[in-house]
């Protein structure tokens, strides 16, 4: 055999391989034919930091902020009022103790962390989410308003503390030394 037979059977060898594995390709960018329940989420909104400062002073009821750095980078700094559920729990906890029944304001020092969280929480039905346009860094570049530093965890908000109270005024999440009830 000499060397233009050679190369013709190897690229023939080669246009096969690649016309064979052309359906397997597309069928990975396509993954709502294979598994329905399988659907992109939508991006979640942005908000720029003026109207979360806006929100804050006008202490809107309707939303909360959610931290998502690292408990370690939630108490070196964070903005007032926000609450740390950081990316790194991965919704293993169950009931999520974040509202249902608010705007979920979210931020943290990586946007690709707090996308990541946004995500999980939308596969479990959370849809009212924002997130803060650049995040921390940006907040604190715009000299906002800060807290942290140091301030002992027990000072900070809860994630409990987010949820709706009850009818007699009291949280509808338990706090974490609350024990069930017997009865």
């Amino acid at each position: 055999m000499n060397a233009a037979m050679k190369m013709s059977v190897a690229m023939a060898g080669v246009m096969l391989a690649l016309a064979l594995s052309a359906p397997a390709v597309r069928a990975q960018n396509d993954l709502a034919d294979v598994d329905p329940s399988i659907v992109a989420q939508p991006a979640p909104q942005i908000v720029a930091p003026d109207a979360v400062l806006k929100m804050i002073q006008d202490k809107d009821p309707s939303i909360a902020l959610v931290d998502t750095q690292p408990v370690d980078g939630f108490a070196e700094g964070h903005i007032p009022g926000a609450v740390n559920y950081p990316w790194v729990m991965r919704v293993k906890v169950f009931p999520i103790g974040l509202p249902r029944n608010k705007t979920l304001i979210m931020y943290g020092s990586c946007p690709h962390d707090t996308e990541d969280l946004v995500r999980q929480l939308a596969e479990f039905g959370y849809s009212n989410i924002k997130v803060m346009d650049g995040g921390w860094y940006k907040w604190v570049a715009l000299k906002y308003p800060a807290a942290g530093k140091g301030e002992s965890p027990s000072s900070q908000p809860a994630v409990a503390q987010l949820a709706a109270p009850t009818a007699d005024g009291s949280s509808a999440a338990p706090s974490k030394t609350e024990k069930p009830s017997t009865r």
